[in-house]
């Protein structure tokens, strides 16, 4: 279990302790996603709270995951991370792993719940509100995490946020969720335009134009990059979509 300072509190470990009773007995009108894993909200020390629960099915993860941190640990770590360098995400709260005999069955991530936000890909449809400025500006809040040495390796516009905040240059605040796969460091052109592509808004190349004014690169030298990535970005997609029964039968 890993705990805010906070939240390191026995009454939160307790609280903490109990969420397999909860998860169990989600009433449908918290129920935010049920799917492969499980997002429902929850209240917890006065805080509304998202709890996403990731099952461990597989024989094969369970090994990895035996020597590895589950996916709601990565999470919260990553969380934690993101928050000390200025990067918008959910609050993270608490990390709970669930063992039977050492071997990991099934993890939970507590972060502050979001009430209000539009996930990027609504930007797909020509006539989102604002949709050119929106563009420019997630073309730009990429750079800049780039610029921080962030990398997000499952980028695509539903883990992207827009939620609304008054106090904020642009009135709305970017936040990163889904944020268990990330890489910090160096991120080189090449990394940052194949990171960039998971997007796939069909845009018109507003987003790549707002990356390439934070990143101060020249967008008519490497359009023709962006274009090639964004092909073998498609051809990809539709590879893993055609084989995701497939691959979630044995595992993957």
């Amino acid at each position: 279990m890993r705990l805010t300072p906070a939240w390191d509190r026995p009454e939160m470990r307790a609280w903490c302790e109990g969420l397999e009773v909860l998860a169990s007995t989600a009433h449908p009108d918290v129920v935010i996603y049920r799917g492969r894993n499980l997002i429902f909200r929850a209240t917890a020390d006065g805080h509304e709270i998202a709890v996403k629960r990731f099952p461990v099915t597989s024989v094969g993860k369970r090994l990895v995951y035996r020597f590895r941190a589950t996916k709601a640990v990565r999470a919260f770590d990553h969380g934690v991370r993101l928050l000390e360098i200025g990067v918008g995400t959910p609050s993270p709260f608490a990390a709970v792993e669930v063992r039977r005999d050492g071997w990991p069955v099934v993890s939970y991530f507590c972060s502050s719940f979001v009430p209000k936000f539009l996930e990027a890909r609504a930007l797909r449809f020509p006539d989102a509100p604002d949709r050119a400025r929106l563009l420019g500006l997630l073309g730009g809040f990429v750079g800049r995490l780039h610029e921080l040495g962030v990398l997000h390796l499952d980028l695509t516009a539903g883990n992207v946020l827009l939620v609304p905040d008054s106090g904020g240059p642009d009135g709305l605040e970017f936040q990163l969720v889904d944020i268990n796969r990330m890489r910090f460091g160096r991120v080189g052109v090449l990394a940052g335009i194949a990171n960039l592509v998971q997007l796939r808004l069909n845009d018109d190349g507003k987003v790549f134009a707002g990356y390439c004014r934070a990143r101060d690169l020249d967008p008519v030298r490497l359009r023709v990059l962006y274009d090639t990535r964004l092909a073998l970005r498609s051809l990809r997609q539709t590879f893993k979509e055609r084989t995701r029964p497939w691959r979630r039968r044995l595992g993957f």
